[in-house]
């Protein structure tokens, strides 16, 4: 064999493991999700995805292939999730509101020391949910009457919301419990995401329940990434974001009625 041949196969024997390592080194990115359904942005119960996972999953997917990262998603109880993100045995969480509770470790998109909004997943609302037969009034700012309990999920943000309003809250594990709880009377009412109690309706349609008609609290929601990989990948948390905000709205626009029809 001549020396250009011997060559050229060492060039090629040299580059095979380099491909092979370069494909290796594509940065790993583990998101958690909510195990709830909070259509359309997240779709399905459980530990798994509908094959249409949901907005939030779709825009977390984008964000990613155009970030040159290797994405596994998760689905967790809120709790937990949030466990898993201070903890760092996950990178990222999807759909997570900003509270200096969770800033302490979490980080999220800032902008003069406050969340940054045009970096946000999505904006979703709180509303009030009463039996329909409650005679319980909301006016923005109070209760009437105002000793009455709300009901809400542990570790959701809306809690810190409703004591701020120096309204009594109780909590529960889940959907299931706290719409058990109003059903039964234990709770006059329930602080839940508007899109994810219409979802949960939908598929309880029996349920004798109704909204009050002003929004309880209206947020932006992110996805914060561990301080563990923050501090190991920054460029990329960064570009994640980047990637959330450029995107977003073309997404949404394009893929909402698949989801309103879903």
């Amino acid at each position: 064999m001549s020396g250009r041949g011997i060559g050229g196969w060492l060039a090629l024997l040299c580059a095979l493991p380099l491909a092979a390592l370069a494909a290796s080194e594509r940065p790993q990115l583990s998101i958690v999700a909510m195990d709830q359904a909070s259509p359309p942005y997240v779709i399905g119960e459980g530990s798994g995805f509908a094959p249409q996972p949901g907005l939030a999953v779709e825009l977390a997917q984008r964000a990613a292939k155009a970030c040159g990262v290797e994405l596994q998603l998760l689905r967790q109880p809120g709790l937990r999730m949030l466990q898993s993100l201070k903890s760092g045995s996950a990178d990222a969480a999807l759909l997570l509101s900003y509270n200096e509770e969770r800033a302490q470790f979490a980080v999220y998109p800032l902008r003069d020391g406050q969340p940054d909004g045009r970096r946000r997943m999505s904006t979703l609302s709180y509303v009030l949910l009463v039996r329909h037969d409650s005679q319980l009034a909301w006016d923005g700012e109070r209760l009437n009457p105002p000793q009455a309990v709300v009901g809400s999920n542990i570790g959701w943000s809306v809690i810190k919301d409703l004591e701020r309003l120096q309204i009594k809250v109780e909590t529960a594990l889940n959907v299931d419990s706290n719409f058990n709880k109003l059903q039964a009377g234990r709770i006059d009412a329930y602080a839940i995401q508007d899109l994810l109690a219409a979802g949960y309706l939908s598929t309880h349609p029996k349920l004798a329940v109704r909204a009050l008609p002003q929004p309880l609290v209206s947020k932006d929601y992110f996805m914060p990434f561990s301080r563990q990989f923050a501090a190991r990948q920054p460029q990329l948390v960064q570009c994640m974001w980047q990637q959330v905000a450029r995107q977003r709205d073309a997404l949404l626009k394009r893929r909402m009625a698949a989801y309103l029809h879903h």
